[in-house]
Order: C-alpha cells, then structure tokens, then sequence
C-alpha cells in the first residue's frame, strides 16, 4: 500500500484538527502558505491526510494559530509517534484526558463501526442511567461530578448515530442482557432502549444466544472502526485501558473474528425478540421514560 494511503490514525486526528484549527482562526489556506512560506497545495495536504507529518510544519501551524502549550504538545507527541504501528491508550479517570479525545474524534470520523461486548451493552446504545451506574461500578474514586462528566461525554458520542452515512453493527454476549447493572429498573428500560435503538435504519443489534456455547468472542470485546477514505482501525479494550491497532493484518484478523461471532448470533429480528423477552421476564415492570 503506498505510504499516502497508509497513514496512521493519530496522523489522521492531527490533520483534522489542524483543519479545525484553522477554521476556528478564521484563516483560508491561502493566507496560512503565505504567512509560514508553504505552498497552499501543502496546507491542503497536510490537512486532508494525504501526505506524511512533519513536526516542523505542525509546530509551524499550531503557532500561527496560537494554540495553548498543553494541547500543542500533545499534537506534537500524536505527530511524533505517527509511524508506530499501534499504541496502548491508558486508564480514563474523571476529566476526559487527551488519550480519550483520540478515540472520540476518530470515532466521529469513521462510516461504519462494529462493536462487539462480552459484559457491557455497547457505549452507544446505552442509557444515561445505565452509564452512570457502570461507570460508578467501575471506580469507587470517581466524584458524582466526574460521573456526570463520562456519562455527558458517552450520550454525546450517540449523536453520531442521528445523522446519515454513519452505520453501526453492534453484537452481544447474551449474559450482557442477564447481568444487572443498577438495578432492575435501570436494565428494564436499557432493554427497552436497546431494542427500540435496533429499529433504526443504521443500527442493527445481534445477539450471541448462550446456547452457542464457546465461541471466538470469548477472547475479548473489539471495536473495529472503517473510514470513507483510510485504512480501518481496530481498538481492543481491557480493564480500561485500550489497544489500537493499524496494521492490514490485525484489522484482517478482528474482521474474521467479527465473522466467527456473526456466525453464532442470532438473526436481527430474532435478536431483537429475545431482548424483548429477557427485559419482560427478569425484569418486570412498566417501563417509564
């Protein structure tokens, strides 16, 4: 694959957010070449992805458009550790740190996104109550305002969802929809919730029925997230930090297992009726919005 069509995701997120940042100056390319001596074919470059990331340049840009010492360096840091091929993003506590602001605007950027939870329904399908409840299980140090926090910043994230070209195939371990979260009330209407979102257009649910028995998802949860126009990203996930992955071969791998627990699942409508029916059964009770 030629090196303009094999960029990394974090050389992706930096040109981005050069682009915005120029905007937000109230800039056109034209007048950025001019002011740092570049070809205004270049600007454009560097903001489209469409070639490789030079540290000079970015600090360049990032002056030009006086971005705080904080937020610059962390850009610097992206552009630096481009050529790697996958990185471990550490542990998120409860102010939203830079290494989660990576995963929300490659998230934003992506077309298709497949997601699948062995323990958790998937974070865009949840509901507010539902997060607040998994996020203060997850960690006993959280304040109810860092709480308030990662739940604001999850219900943001479903927006994506509201707006054509954005697809998500969402597949889950059956023991997601019997394990209680909360309390009965809680999972009752994130059921609900679960099934009324799987009647969306660009949303489709399937659901791994216990009596599959051992399958290729019991490795782990995924997200493997596709672009319009570059290469797929994978992020694998483990007691809160996340791995991301680049390479041909590690996305090739997550699509074959994606197909190993589609292989398992029960159908859309099929699986849409057992959340209905584990919602009525084990957690009885009118729903109430």
């Amino acid at each position: 694959m030629p090196p303009t069509q094999n960029l990394s995701a974090r050389s992706r997120q930096v040109s981005t957010e050069l682009r915005r940042l120029r905007e937000e100056a109230g800039m056109s390319g034209a007048q950025v070449a001019e002011i740092l001596g570049m070809s205004p074919s270049k600007v454009s470059r560097i903001e489209t992805g469409n070639r490789g990331l030079h540290v000079e340049d970015v600090a360049a840009l990032l002056g030009l458009y006086r971005v705080p010492e904080q937020r610059r360096e962390e850009l610097l840091d992206l552009v630096r550790k481009a050529s790697e091929p996958g990185w471990w993003s550490g542990p998120a506590t409860g102010s939203l740190p830079s290494r989660w602001r990576e995963f929300l605007r490659l998230e934003t950027d992506a077309t298709k996104l497949y997601n699948f939870e062995l323990s958790v329904v998937p974070g865009l399908l949840q509901t507010a109550e539902y997060a607040a409840a998994l996020i203060s299980g997850f960690s006993t140090t959280l304040t109810e305002s860092e709480v308030d926090e990662l739940v604001t910043m999850r219900m943001g994230r479903q927006v994506k969802l509201r707006h054509p070209g954005t697809s998500l195939i969402a597949i889950i371990d059956e023991m997601v929809l019997r394990r209680c979260v909360g309390d009965p009330g809680v999972m009752r209407r994130q059921l609900h919730h679960l099934a009324d979102e799987a009647g969306r257009p660009n949303i489709t649910v399937r659901v791994v029925p216990l009596q599959a028995g051992q399958y290729v998802g019991w490795k782990g949860p995924f997200f493997l997230m596709d672009f319009a126009d570059q290469p797929s990203l994978v992020i694998l996930e483990a007691q809160g930090t996340a791995m991301y992955l680049e390479e041909r071969a590690d996305v090739e791998y997550v699509r074959t297992a994606i197909s190993g627990v589609v292989d398992k699942a029960l159908s859309p409508a099929d699986s849409v009726k057992l959340i209905k029916m584990l919602a009525d059964e084990i957690y009885p009770g009118e729903v109430v919005e």
